[in-house]
């Protein structure tokens, strides 16, 4: 099999939900208060964090760990993570916001959505946690393709 072809297949199959997913849509975005995440609540999928109208970071929840143990958390659990003064799931995107930002490197923990006013959109999927993870590879892959420079390539 050629992988490149492949990846270009679904990349092709996919290209629709990818746009959508990146291109800010002010109607759509929601902010990371529990009000808004609660419309998230009990749904998986692969998220991209804005700052302002700016995507810079994708991620996903329900698919599987490195280790390929399944991820429970829903959205609104893993996205609540990103206003938690723990960095327990968010130490990569925390480090690459403050240095992005010139923000004090040793001060991680006061980095959270809320504060900074970021916002994210998602694709939910419904019933395979392994499709989650193949939409993420091809979020990532439709990010470097049209040049985004997502925290997730730092």
């Amino acid at each position: 099999m050629k992988g490149s072809k492949k990846l270009n297949e679904l990349l092709e199959d996919n290209q629709k939900k990818l746009k959508k997913l990146f291109k800010y849509d002010h109607k759509k975005a929601l902010a990371f208060t529990p009000e808004d995440r609660e419309k998230v609540k009990d749904k998986f999928g692969v998220y991209v964090i804005f700052d302002e109208k700016k995507p810079v970071f994708v991620g996903q929840t329900g698919g599987y760990s490195s280790t390929h143990q399944p991820i429970n958390s829903d959205l609104y659990t893993k996205l609540g993570q990103y206003n938690s003064r723990s960095e327990t799931g968010t130490t990569k995107f925390r480090k690459a916001y403050a240095q992005n930002k010139d923000l004090n490197p040793n001060h991680l923990k006061d980095i959270t959505a809320d504060k900074y006013g970021l916002t994210f959109q998602y694709i939910k999927v419904k019933d395979e946690p392994a499709f989650i993870n193949v939409l993420e590879i091809l979020a990532l892959e439709y990010a470097k393709n049209k040049g985004y420079e997502l925290y997730n390539f730092q």
